[in-house]
């Protein structure tokens, strides 16, 4: 091969590789993006807000995030709270949550997560009411806003009723899960999606330790994408 022909190839060969590697770039980084947006291609449901009501003091409840940090947050998945619990201390857990994605999705009973002396979680009660689902605007406010729980002295020793006497749905007529629809608006309406959940939660009066003790609880919601 001549100089002439050795120069030229020289000049020919990097010519023809940068187009094949612009091509294998764009493939790259397209076939990328179609597995983040595919990754992301899920519900968003949040708990936009929540509450604590015990009849022994709620406000010597340590909760995360606080009502600050959540809106800050703009909702939550998780929430945690720690406090001393006895035999037959209870806590009533609101939530008002909303599905702030661009898919549906189920609402199943929440997680739990204890730290779990002794294999404590087995001693609690643990029962979940689920009310709904509304348009985000149109959420009841008696079933949330004006609920309270008695002090203990005011309280019978049996299972309390639902916060402020609020009856749970009757079994099989609201079922859990719930559907909430994907986040946005049509016609001047916004979307059904939004609900509210109460759970009850109790340390059984049986359990075997008079003292009180601490724990920490973190319940997070359970959403499963519905198809479209």
């Amino acid at each position: 091969m001549t100089t002439s022909y050795r120069l030229f190839a020289a000049i020919l060969i990097p010519m023809l590789l940068i187009p094949m590697a612009g091509f294998g770039y764009a493939h790259w980084t397209d076939r990328a993006t179609k597995q983040i947006k595919a990754h992301y291609r899920c519900t968003d449901a949040r708990i936009k807000t929540y509450k604590l009501l015990s009849p022994w003091n709620d406000e010597l409840i340590d909760r995360w995030p606080s009502d600050d940090e959540l809106e800050a947050m703009h909702g939550t998945t998780t929430i945690r709270f720690s406090t001393h619990i006895f035999p037959g201390w209870y806590v009533w857990v609101g939530f008002i949550i909303q599905n702030q994605g661009a898919y549906p999705g189920w609402v199943h009973e929440p997680d739990y997560e204890v730290t779990d002396p002794n294999d404590i979680w087995s001693w609690f009660i643990h029962d979940e009411y689920f009310y709904g689902p509304w348009p985000r605007n149109d959420v009841p406010e008696g079933l949330y806003e004006y609920v309270f729980v008695q002090s203990a002295s005011q309280q019978d020793k049996g299972k309390p009723l639902p916060p402020n006497a609020v009856d749970p749905p009757p079994e099989g007529d609201v079922p859990a899960p719930i559907y909430l629809e994907a986040y946005g608006s049509q016609g001047g309406e916004h979307s059904v999606d939004s609900m509210i959940m109460w759970i009850f939660l109790q340390l059984d009066p049986s359990y075997p330790s008079e003292d009180p003790f601490g724990i920490e609880i973190s319940i997070s919601i359970n959403v499963e994408m519905a198809p479209l």
